[in-house]
Protein backbone atom coordinates (compact mmCIF):
# COMPACT_ATOMS: atom_id res chain seq x y z
CA UNK A 1 0.00 0.00 0.00
CA UNK A 2 2.84 2.64 1.22
CA UNK A 3 4.32 2.07 -2.51
CA UNK A 4 1.27 3.02 -4.47
CA UNK A 5 2.43 6.58 -6.11
CA UNK A 6 -1.54 8.15 -5.79
CA UNK A 7 -1.87 6.81 -2.42
CA UNK A 8 1.45 8.84 -1.24
CA UNK A 9 0.56 11.81 -2.97
CA UNK A 10 -2.73 12.45 -0.98
CA UNK A 11 -1.19 10.80 2.60
CA UNK A 12 -0.05 14.14 4.21
CA UNK A 13 -3.27 15.34 3.29
CA UNK A 14 -6.09 12.54 5.49
CA UNK A 15 -5.92 12.21 8.91
CA UNK A 16 -4.98 8.54 8.45
CA UNK A 17 -1.48 7.08 9.43
CA UNK A 18 -0.07 3.86 7.27
CA UNK A 19 1.70 0.78 9.52
CA UNK A 20 2.56 -2.39 8.02
CA UNK A 21 0.65 -1.62 4.83
CA UNK A 22 -2.63 -0.89 6.00
CA UNK A 23 -4.83 2.79 6.92
CA UNK A 24 -5.34 3.47 10.79
CA UNK A 25 -7.14 5.84 13.09
CA UNK A 26 -4.85 7.10 15.73
CA UNK A 27 -6.17 5.23 18.78
CA UNK A 28 -7.73 7.95 20.25
CA UNK A 29 -9.78 9.12 17.15
CA UNK A 30 -10.85 5.50 17.02
CA UNK A 31 -12.15 5.89 20.67
CA UNK A 32 -14.07 9.20 19.94
CA UNK A 33 -14.93 7.73 17.11
CA UNK A 34 -16.52 4.97 18.50
CA UNK A 35 -17.86 6.63 21.54
CA UNK A 36 -19.72 8.99 19.13
CA UNK A 37 -20.84 6.09 16.91
CA UNK A 38 -22.44 5.03 20.24
CA UNK A 39 -25.16 8.14 20.54
CA UNK A 40 -25.15 10.71 23.05
CA UNK A 41 -25.82 8.42 26.11
CA UNK A 42 -22.51 6.80 25.99
CA UNK A 43 -20.67 10.01 24.06
CA UNK A 44 -21.97 12.87 25.86
CA UNK A 45 -21.96 14.69 22.45
CA UNK A 46 -25.94 16.05 22.55
CA UNK A 47 -25.49 19.49 22.09
CA UNK A 48 -23.04 21.82 19.76
CA UNK A 49 -20.91 23.36 21.85
CA UNK A 50 -20.14 19.35 23.29
CA UNK A 51 -20.05 18.91 19.80
CA UNK A 52 -17.42 21.27 19.16
CA UNK A 53 -15.13 20.29 21.92
CA UNK A 54 -15.19 16.62 20.87
CA UNK A 55 -14.32 18.00 17.47
CA UNK A 56 -11.17 19.75 18.89
CA UNK A 57 -10.38 17.37 21.26
CA UNK A 58 -9.43 15.03 17.94
CA UNK A 59 -8.28 17.13 16.11
CA UNK A 60 -5.67 17.87 18.50
CA UNK A 61 -5.01 14.02 19.43
CA UNK A 62 -4.31 13.76 15.58
CA UNK A 63 -1.70 17.26 17.14
CA UNK A 64 -3.83 19.65 13.95
CA UNK A 65 -3.99 23.22 14.29
CA UNK A 66 -7.20 24.47 16.26
CA UNK A 67 -10.56 25.07 14.36
CA UNK A 68 -11.46 28.89 13.15
CA UNK A 69 -11.95 30.49 16.26
CA UNK A 70 -15.72 31.69 15.23
CA UNK A 71 -16.08 28.77 14.76
CA UNK A 72 -17.00 27.49 17.86
CA UNK A 73 -19.63 30.21 18.02
CA UNK A 74 -21.26 28.64 14.77
CA UNK A 75 -21.65 24.50 16.22
CA UNK A 76 -23.49 26.06 19.03
CA UNK A 77 -25.63 28.83 17.19
CA UNK A 78 -26.75 25.87 14.46
CA UNK A 79 -27.17 23.08 16.90
CA UNK A 80 -28.63 24.81 20.18
CA UNK A 81 -30.55 27.55 18.79
CA UNK A 82 -31.19 28.15 14.79
CA UNK A 83 -32.52 24.34 14.18
CA UNK A 84 -35.31 23.62 16.58
CA UNK A 85 -34.88 21.34 19.21
CA UNK A 86 -36.22 18.37 17.57
CA UNK A 87 -34.42 18.24 14.51
CA UNK A 88 -31.34 18.74 16.74
CA UNK A 89 -32.07 15.47 18.58
CA UNK A 90 -32.07 13.97 15.70
CA UNK A 91 -28.99 14.90 14.42
CA UNK A 92 -27.51 13.84 18.03
CA UNK A 93 -29.13 10.56 18.11
CA UNK A 94 -28.89 9.12 15.14
CA UNK A 95 -26.65 11.51 12.41
CA UNK A 96 -23.72 12.10 14.44
CA UNK A 97 -23.89 8.55 15.21
CA UNK A 98 -23.96 7.01 11.71
CA UNK A 99 -21.22 9.88 10.37
CA UNK A 100 -19.05 8.41 13.51
CA UNK A 101 -19.43 5.17 12.28
CA UNK A 102 -18.75 5.74 8.69
CA UNK A 103 -15.52 7.01 9.71
CA UNK A 104 -14.60 4.06 11.59
CA UNK A 105 -14.96 2.52 7.76
CA UNK A 106 -13.27 5.29 6.10
CA UNK A 107 -9.66 3.14 6.42
CA UNK A 108 -11.20 0.30 5.16
CA UNK A 109 -12.69 2.35 2.12
CA UNK A 110 -9.51 3.77 1.39
CA UNK A 111 -8.04 0.56 1.08
CA UNK A 112 -10.75 -1.34 -0.94
CA UNK A 113 -10.81 2.17 -3.08
CA UNK A 114 -6.75 1.94 -3.75
CA UNK A 115 -7.14 -2.41 -4.34
CA UNK A 116 -9.80 -1.96 -6.64
CA UNK A 117 -8.30 1.52 -8.46
CA UNK A 118 -6.36 -0.23 -11.25
CA UNK A 119 -8.89 -2.04 -12.25
CA UNK A 120 -11.77 -0.39 -13.13
CA UNK A 121 -10.84 1.45 -16.15
CA UNK A 122 -7.89 -0.92 -17.98
CA UNK A 123 -4.48 0.96 -18.46
CA UNK A 124 -6.24 4.18 -16.68
CA UNK A 125 -5.22 5.09 -12.96
CA UNK A 126 -8.77 6.23 -11.38
CA UNK A 127 -7.17 6.13 -7.22
CA UNK A 128 -7.70 9.39 -5.50
CA UNK A 129 -4.60 11.33 -5.77
CA UNK A 130 -3.30 14.74 -6.41
CA UNK A 131 -3.24 16.06 -9.66
CA UNK A 132 -0.77 19.48 -10.51
CA UNK A 133 -2.16 21.61 -12.13
CA UNK A 134 -3.42 21.31 -15.60
CA UNK A 135 -2.92 17.48 -15.23
CA UNK A 136 -5.58 15.37 -16.73
CA UNK A 137 -6.59 12.77 -14.75
CA UNK A 138 -9.85 10.84 -13.49
CA UNK A 139 -10.98 9.59 -10.28
CA UNK A 140 -13.70 7.01 -9.03
CA UNK A 141 -15.11 7.09 -5.66
CA UNK A 142 -17.87 4.63 -3.93
CA UNK A 143 -20.94 6.67 -2.59
CA UNK A 144 -19.77 5.31 1.46
CA UNK A 145 -16.14 6.74 0.58
CA UNK A 146 -17.31 10.27 -0.50
CA UNK A 147 -19.76 9.94 2.52
CA UNK A 148 -16.43 9.33 4.71
CA UNK A 149 -14.64 11.61 3.18
CA UNK A 150 -17.64 14.55 3.71
CA UNK A 151 -17.81 13.10 7.44
CA UNK A 152 -14.12 13.91 8.02
CA UNK A 153 -15.29 17.46 6.37
CA UNK A 154 -18.18 17.96 8.72
CA UNK A 155 -16.30 17.01 11.61
CA UNK A 156 -12.76 18.55 10.88
CA UNK A 157 -10.70 15.82 10.81
CA UNK A 158 -8.34 16.98 7.31
CA UNK A 159 -5.40 18.80 8.45
CA UNK A 160 -4.96 21.94 7.64
CA UNK A 161 -0.83 22.30 7.23
CA UNK A 162 0.56 22.68 3.97
CA UNK A 163 -2.23 23.00 1.81
CA UNK A 164 -1.39 26.48 0.74
CA UNK A 165 1.41 24.87 -0.56
CA UNK A 166 -0.31 22.89 -3.34
CA UNK A 167 -2.67 25.77 -3.44
CA UNK A 168 -5.53 23.62 -2.44
CA UNK A 169 -8.77 24.93 -1.14
CA UNK A 170 -10.63 25.10 2.47
CA UNK A 171 -12.10 21.42 2.97
CA UNK A 172 -12.85 21.07 6.44
CA UNK A 173 -16.26 22.41 8.02
CA UNK A 174 -15.43 24.92 10.52
CA UNK A 175 -15.06 28.13 7.93
CA UNK A 176 -18.81 27.02 6.95
CA UNK A 177 -19.50 26.89 10.95
CA UNK A 178 -17.38 30.08 11.41
CA UNK A 179 -19.82 31.72 8.51
CA UNK A 180 -22.74 30.59 10.68
CA UNK A 181 -21.38 32.90 13.52
CA UNK A 182 -20.83 35.55 10.99
CA UNK A 183 -24.38 35.70 10.06
CA UNK A 184 -25.43 35.45 13.55
CA UNK A 185 -23.47 38.88 13.93
CA UNK A 186 -25.31 40.48 10.83
CA UNK A 187 -28.64 39.54 12.11
CA UNK A 188 -27.96 40.88 15.58
CA UNK A 189 -26.82 43.99 13.99
CA UNK A 190 -30.10 44.52 12.12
Amino acid sequence: MENREDLNSILPYLPLVIRSSSLYWPPRVVEALKAMSEGPSHSQVDSGEVLRQAIFDMRRSLSFSTLEPSASNGYAFLFDELIDEKESKRWFDEIIPALASLLLQFPSLLEVHFQNADNIVSGIKTGLRLLNSQQAGIVFLSQELIGALLACSFFCLFPDDNRGAKHLPVINFDHLFAYVTSLLSLLNLS
